[in-house]
């Protein structure tokens, strides 16, 4: 075989082997954090999303800067290892809950956190180490509030203040959570017993409310009739008076004359009466 073919065919086989080590494909929505094992360490500048080249000696660990979304979740199965549910602390006992957010690294902070935590790339720095604070977090926002206020009356609140300490505490991890919010929650039967007690006495007082309303708008309406009663009333008697007012003694002969049939009246001695 000649010897030019048989040094062709071994660079050939050669790169094949290595095109693994020397070549990289950083997924979309992501920048790669670029470790170099010979000498240089992790390097200041991260890899865009798409194909790259590289030393066969340089590592690169991913890590999403577009939003990833986690559920920490209960399933059917309870006390298992997919039970991700937490058990936070309210003022006045605990409710368990399941915990939504959406979060994103910031790129100019994703070779620091390589060196932090060692090679490790974004989705094990979350498995790892995020998920264990994330419940100490959310405890720390709702011992502020009382069961029934986490569970109903104050969600949309307590969810807005987890996304701001979230915000905080998530800056050393160079994360940025875009949203963060307890989804179904549970509580004990106690609780969830005077829950309905105070919703059943909050729909009677709202009903006693309604009663009174309508027994105003009644007694407001009964007043208006009689107002419009009484001026109607007031109305014809002013129309009676100024009519009377109008029959005078000379308005009453002139109305006499119109109703007389032309006959003089007659007197019972058979004389005729003169009118004056």
């Amino acid at each position: 075989m000649n010897k030019g073919l048989i040094a062709i065919m071994t660079l050939l086989g050669v790169g094949v082997l290595l095109a693994p080590s020397c070549t990289t494909i950083v997924p979309a929505g992501h920048v790669g954090a670029v470790y170099d094992k010979l000498e240089h360490g992790v390097q200041d500048e991260v890899l865009t999303e798409g194909f790259h080249i590289k030393s066969p000696f340089e590592k690169v660990k991913d890590f999403p800067i577009s939003i990833e979304t986690i559920y920490m979740s209960k399933d059917d199965r309870e006390g298992s290892e997919d039970d991700e549910s937490i058990n936070i602390a309210c003022k006045d006992g605990s409710v368990n809950a399941d915990l939504t957010f959406s979060y994103r690294y910031e790129a100019d902070k994703v070779p620091d956190l390589q060196r932090k935590y060692r090679g490790r790339d974004g989705n094990e720095i979350v498995d790892t180490v995020l998920r264990g604070q994330l419940r100490t977090w959310v405890s720390e926002v709702t011992k502020n509030y009382t069961t029934i206020e986490v569970y109903m009356d104050k969600r949309e609140e307590v969810n807005s203040k987890l996304v701001d300490y979230f915000n905080k505490r998530g800056e050393k991890y160079g994360i940025r959570f875009e949203n963060v919010s307890l989804a179904e929650a549970r509580v004990t039967k106690e609780v969830q017993l005077a829950m309905e007690k105070r919703q059943k006495i909050s729909q009677e007082l709202e009903q006693q409310k309604m009663n009174l309303k309508k027994a105003e708008i009644a007694k407001e309406e009964e007043k208006l009739k009689q107002e419009r009663a009484l001026i109607k009333a007031q109305g014809e008697r002013k129309a009676n008076e100024e009519k009377a007012k109008g029959l005078t003694e000379t308005v009453l002969k002139e109305k006499a004359i119109e109703k007389w049939d032309g006959k003089l009246p007659q007197s019972t001695n058979g004389g005729t009466l003169l009118i004056k």
